[in-house]
This record gives C-alpha cells, structure tokens and sequence, in this order.
C-alpha cells in the first residue's frame, strides 16, 4: 500500500491555476490504476522441486501453494524462483497492479521440475488460468477453487525479445484479463482502448448442434462420431452471437479413459467452413492425415462469419468411433464496448473541494463514441451513502464536471462503445481542475414539486433548495436547469419573506428584498439565475431555506430540475444534490406528449433595425423542441431572396425545450441558438430587405425543416 500511495503522488500532478482559474488547482492524469488477480491449479504426480520463470507489465506479486515466493515491477527482466511442488494439486497465483503507463498487458510464466511442466497459456483448456478484478483480501484466494466464480484469461501483449533473463517453455503463452473490456496497455503506451477478441474463445457457452462441445469442459460430454466410414461428413454448426471477424477454429480430442488412446479419439481430418446468413458456405481450410492427436486447429485470414461448420473429411473403415470434447473459435477485432472505472481521488488534503472542468485527449475515429462520466462521496469506502450515482455522459471535453459539490473525493468512468469493430477511440490523458477555497455552502439539496405535467404546457413548479453554510461560505448566485425557458417567475421564500416578483427579467434595479437586492435572469438558453446582493452567508443563518414559483414547460419525457450555486467572483457552479427525503425529487415526468417535433418557427421581432440605438438592435429566430432527450444538431440559417445563404447561425446540439427571445440587452442574448443581429458570414451588415431563414433539427426520424421570413430595416 505504501509504494501505491507513493506512486499516486508522483503521477497525479498538482499545478497552480493561472489568472483565469482563480485560486484552483488541476489534476491531471496520464494512467490508469489496476490490480488483476490470476489463478492457475495443475496436478503433480510427484513432490519435487522446480523453476518458475517469470514476468509481467506492472508490479506483480507471485504466489505458491498460498505462499509468496516473489515480487517485482521490471517486465524486462525475468525472474526465476526455486519451488517445491506437492504430489497433487499445486496452485500459482499472481496479483499483477497498473500504475504506470507501459505497452503490453499481461503476464507469462513457466514451470518446470523435471517432467513436470506448467505453462501460462490462454488457448490450453485440458489446464486453463483465470482471473478476476475483484479486489482480493489476504492469502485465501491463491489456494481457492475459482472455476465456476474467475473468467478465462485472454492473449496478453509482452514482447518477448525485449525480455533478458530466464528461458520460458515455449508452450508458454502471455496471458491477460481485461476488466470491463479495457485494455490498459495498448500499442501505444499509456491510453485506455477497448480490449479486442484476440486469444478469447468466442465459442465458449454458445449453442451448437452437438451439445457440449463449446462449454469448456474438458471430458465431458463430447461429440462421439460413428464408427469407421459412418463418420464422414458428419458436422457440427455453431452459431456465434453476431457478426464477428474471426481467424482461427481449433477442435479438442477428448482425454483417454482406460483403454482409449489420444490416437484412437482422434479426428482423422475435418475442414472449417463459415457463412453469414447459413445460405452460403466458404470453406477457410482444413486438416486431413492428423498426427497432433491432442488437438487441432485451422488457422485463416480474417472473415466475417455467424455461423461456423466443422464438417469431418476423412474416415476409415473399421476404425474406432473419433471423440470430440470441445470446439473454440478466436477473433481477432475490438470488443463492441467497455469502460474503466477509477479509483477514489482525495486530491492531495482532508479539504472538500468544488470540482471545476474536466478536460480530456481522446482519438475517437469515426464509429466510435468515447464519455466521462463523474461521482464524488465523502469516504474512499465507494458503498458509503455520501457517494452519489454515476453523472449523466460527457461527450465533449472541457466541461463542468456535474457531480454534486463539495464532495473530498471523485472518480471517474471513461466509457468506449465502437460499431466498427475494427477500430476503438482511445484516451490518452485527463485533467480535471478543483479547489478548496471559495466554497458556496457545505451542502445544498434540492427538489421540486409537482413531479408529473403534461407535455407542451405551461406548468408552476415550485423549486426548493436547502443551503447548509460554515463560517466563510458564501453564495451569490443560484443557477436552476428549467425544462424550458421561463413564461412567469410568480415569488420567491427566503429568510422568512415572501417575495413577489413583478417583472422577469428583473430590472435594472433589481427586487428590493430588505437587506438584500434579488435579480432574477435567464443564465442560458434553459437557465434560471437569481442573484442576491449582497450574497447569503452564514450570518444570515446556517441553515437556509429557499424556495422560487416558475412557470415552465416540459418538451421532453423527463427533466431534472438540477441546480448549482455560485461564490462571489466565481464561475466554477457548485452542484446541488437531489433531495429525496420523504419522497422528494428533482424529476419531473410527462403525462401526455405533443404529436409534432418541430414548432412554433417565427422570428422575434419579425422586424429589426440593427442600428445601434439599442432598440430591436437583433432578432431570435424561435422554434420549440419536442421529445428530443439526447443533444441532436439544430442549424439556423438566413438566406436572401436570391437563395443564397448569408449566414448560418450557431450550429448547437440541442435537447428539447422552447428557444425564444430572452428579453435581454443584445451582448446578453448572444446565448440563444436563434440569435442573429444582421451580420453575414464575413461579419459584415446585409443591406436591408426581406429574408428567409430556415430551422432543421437532425431527428432520429429524418431532418425536419421550418421556414418562415424575417425583415432587416435601418
């Protein structure tokens, strides 16, 4: 543990915050922490002494018969350690960590004691290895029975001839696992990728006419073929679960009992076809005259195949019935999805700590999708109540982070999902900024009431918050994410007073509030933002309630009403956590759905004259979302009467909600995806006239398109 909390120090950099990230700090990450358990148990028919050769990408520590025998971290050096073997069963463990970013994954090994061999290998089922990312307490699990509860292990990736010292078997093959099917050690040093199918056999489990041969039993049941000619061109199909790229098929003989040879069990020859659709069949290869009577395999080039045929080509009269126990398939691409879960971070102090942006490098080919996702807590102990479930996905880097805040602690999910299975996005680094000073509140929960309306429709909702404050915090804003942009803003409750409010936007002179001035504004397209001046403190009470009446309406099947508060001078939000005691909750679900996606298209004014006087000085160009709850691509374009387009406007991903005129000054309302203020697309002012524009949406069901027209005067 020692050695991993040094580590953690060296390789987690904390650096100052430049004039533009006020007293914060970054951390950035350049690896990915791991522990991968393996277990192997091999028969020995005789005690006597042996030679382990060894090595693995990480620190890994060796286990015999529950003893440790070994530990290191350099991968090109093998190391050799004397055992002693026991007539019977003798168990190898490794416990293999990740903290630095190094190409390969995996380990090999070897034994040897006179005849006795044992070997790592991912392909052996007569003696397989398993392994298993379960966090492993103690000795006991280097001695237990793991079958049924570890998986197989895979191809691993060490190159071997960077390797000095120790001479392994040459049966020895590198052998990995990949939790959540990552690849911490990819070709290129230090990136997460999605581990691929290469030395997993994709037939283990899957159905097959012969029942048995794919369920990784070495034994039993088997695939018993008629005696002499009967058995020519009986076959086996196996139906793999999709369309998968596979290069290798290898067929298992079935150990000899009693009189039985490996010989006499024995195919004689059998081809591999394969096809997509069971219509057609290609043969890849096959093997007549065998002589390696233990088992088989057709190796091919790359191809595509749902089903897989077996199909046997040579038989002799008179000869004993052949017995096949097992059949596997190997691919070669990228699993279709996976993700990295990491460890908690504390950040370097006891402090809590408001989370800024994060940031991350990724290569995302085309196909492939790669999120972050965030949750933070109070204890390392992620079962700990404080901890708060996994945020929505962030696909684009140098966001907010949307956990709630101030938490001590923060992990991360890096999620790859890839529909070519050829290629796999990959992230390189991240960095995620956080500080612990100018903390808003020690805690804030929130919810809102009611939690059911009907789609379309301007509902009140009520939006209650509870912010709990120390000595120093201080909260000058509070941001709330509405399901659209606000018709009315009816009171607030705060210390005591209620509040009414007679205009939203608020004026210039803001709400006279007794001690304090309120300002009430949209913050963005969908956002809410009350400002108090001067801001809540812990002098106004440790415990505040607060509570805001607003009119909105729900365009899609679900909303959270989430909010963040905001310190003086800052622009870092601190989330707000749901409250959910006594059945309380910040989501709000549709009870009936509006029929269109794309509505009430118009321009706002329909008559502008950017002028400069500061009157109608721009124009929105608004439209409502409807059930649309996954950011899709809006284009807002102007074109003049000849068709041609003059300007496009900002081009966002947008979810559904109704994008109108915010009522506020121009520079205040450049937030809006419909704003546009005359200019063309080289910044110049268009002469005045009669324009159209046109509002697409990029839907699930096909692009939607609305026009209208808009007059520029001046």
């Amino acid at each position: 543990m020692g050695r991993r909390r040094i580590l953690l120090s060296l390789t987690l950099l904390l650096i100052g915050f430049g004039s533009s990230r006020l007293c914060g700090q970054t951390l950035r990450i350049g690896h990915w922490e791991q522990t991968t358990y393996y277990r192997h148990t091999f028969q020995a028919q005789q005690a006597r002494s042996g030679i382990v050769r060894i090595t693995a990408i990480g620190d890994y520590t060796l286990y015999f018969n529950g003893s440790e025998v070994k530990s290191d971290s350099d991968w090109k050096t093998a190391e050799e350690v004397s055992v002693d073997l026991q007539a019977g069963a003798n168990d190898i463990a490794v416990a293999v960590s990740h903290f630095e970013a190094v190409t390969g994954t995996g380990l090999i090994l070897s034994l040897q004691a006179g005849p006795q061999v044992a070997v790592s290998s991912f392909t052996d089922e007569t003696s397989p290895w398993f392994w298993s990312d379960a966090a492993q307490i103690g000795t006991d699990w280097t001695t237990e029975n793991v079958q049924n509860s570890w998986q197989r292990v895979q191809a691993g990736a060490i190159s071997r001839g960077q390797v000095q010292g120790g001479i392994f078997h040459p049966l020895a093959e590198v052998i990995a696992g990949y939790p959540n099917a990552v690849n911490l050690g990819s070709s290129s040093s230090g990136r997460i990728v999605l581990a691929d199918q290469r030395g997993q056999n994709i037939a283990l489990g899957l159905n097959a006419t012969e029942v048995g041969v794919t369920d990784g039993r070495i034994g039993t049941p088997v695939w018993s073929l008629p005696q002499g000619l009967g058995a020519l061109n009986r076959l086996v199909d196996i139906t793999l679960p999709d369309l998968t790229r596979i290069n290798r098929v290898r067929v298992i003989t079935k150990p000899p009992d009693g009189n039985e040879t490996y010989a006499g069990n024995s195919l004689l020859g059998y081809s591999v076809q394969i096809s997509e659709d069971q219509s057609r069949w290609i043969e890849m290869g096959g093997i007549n005259d065998i002589e390696d009577f233990i088992f088989t395999e057709v190796l091919f080039d790359p191809v595509l195949a749902r089903y897989v045929r077996i199909q046997v080509t040579q038989a002799e009269v008179g000869r004993d019935p052949a017995k096949v126990t097992e059949i596997q398939i190997y691919g070669v691409d990228f699993v279709p999805e996976g993700g990295y879960i990491s460890p908690p971070l504390d950040f370097g102090d006891d402090a809590v700590k408001n989370f800024g942006r994060a940031r991350w490098w990724a290569d995302v080919p085309a196909a492939t999708e790669l999120s972050l996702q965030f949750s933070t807590g109070d204890s390392p102990d992620t079962t700990d109540a404080s901890w708060s479930a996994w945020s929505e996905e962030l696909e684009e880097s140098d966001l907010f982070v949307p956990s709630p805040e101030p938490r001590r602690y923060l992990r991360y999910r890096v999620n790859l999902r890839t529909e070519d299975l050829e290629v796999t996005p990959a992230l390189d680094s991240l960095e995620i900024d956080f500080s612990a000073e100018r903390i808003a509140a020690r805690d804030a929960r929130g919810s809102v009431f009611p939690n059911e309306a009907p789609m379309g429709v301007e509902t009140p909702f009520v939006y209650r918050a509870i912010l709990e404050l120390a000595e120093g915090d201080a909260v000058e804003k509070i941001r709330i994410q509405l399901p659209s942009f606000p018709t009315r803003v009816d009171s607030i409750q705060l210390l005591g007073q209620d509040i009414p409010v007679p205009q939203f936007p608020t004026g210039s002179e803001g709400i006279d509030a007794g001690e304090r001035v309120l300002r009430i504004m949209p913050g963005s397209v969908n956002d809410l933002d009350i400002l108090f001046e001067p801001p809540l403190s812990s002098m106004d009470g440790t415990e505040i309630p607060f509570q805001i009446l607003v009119h909105s309406a729900l365009y899609t099947d679900t909303h959270e009403f989430r909010a963040a508060l905001f310190s003086p001078n800052s622009t870092n939000p601190q989330n707000i956590r749901e409250n959910s005691v006594d059945g309380a909750s910040w989501g709000v679900v549709v009870t009936d759905v509006v029929a269109k996606d794309l509505l009430n298209v118009r321009a706002h004014p329909s008559v502008f004259t950017p002028n400069g006087d500061g009157v109608n000085d721009f124009t929105v160009i608004e439209f409502t979302l409807t059930k649309v709850a996954a950011p899709r691509r809006v284009d807002v374009e102007i074109f003049d009467l000849s068709g041609r387009r003059v300007s496009r406007l900002n081009a966002e991903r947008l979810t559904g909600g109704r994008y109108v005129h915010p009522l506020l000054s121009k520079e205040e309302a450049r937030f809006v995806p419909g704003f546009w203020d005359g200019m063309d697309e080289s910044g110049e002012l268009v002469p005045p006239g009669i324009y159209l524009f046109t509002v697409t949406a990029n839907l699930d069901n096909g692009d939607k398109t609305a026009a209208g027209v808009v007059h520029l005067v001046y």
